[in-house]
């Protein structure tokens, strides 16, 4: 598998399209004033801008892709376990925070 392909496997671009969707509707709910941001250190770039939060959300898991899409073709399953690891407890965090802030606005 080439670095190109690699770069764009399901498992890479669902972790992509996920945090990239996290970041969209955070900037969403918090300029609605209807949500905060719960963590402490992403809460930090929101009181920056809007574009200091999104280059540190990117910041956050680019990276982690690019070195995916590097090593993919030596360890593919490394790689493959790795992210659809970190894909489910992404997933498993966002909705207990979903459930968690519609429980503390009720």
């Amino acid at each position: 598998m080439t670095r190109i392909k690699s770069l764009f496997a399901w498992d890479s671009l669902a972790i992509f399209i996920l945090c990239t969707a996290d970041m969209l509707s955070t900037l969403y709910w918090v300029n609605a004033h209807v949500a905060t941001e719960a963590n402490p250190y992403m809460n930090f770039w929101l009181e920056k801008g809007d574009f200091a939060f999104c280059i540190a959300k990117v910041m956050s898991y680019l990276p982690l892709l690019l070195f995916a899409a590097y090593y993919r073709p030596r360890r593919p399953r490394l790689i493959r376990v790795s992210l659809r690891g970190a894909l489910a407890l992404y997933i498993a965090l966002y909705v207990s925070g979903v459930i968690t802030q519609s429980f503390l606005t009720v």
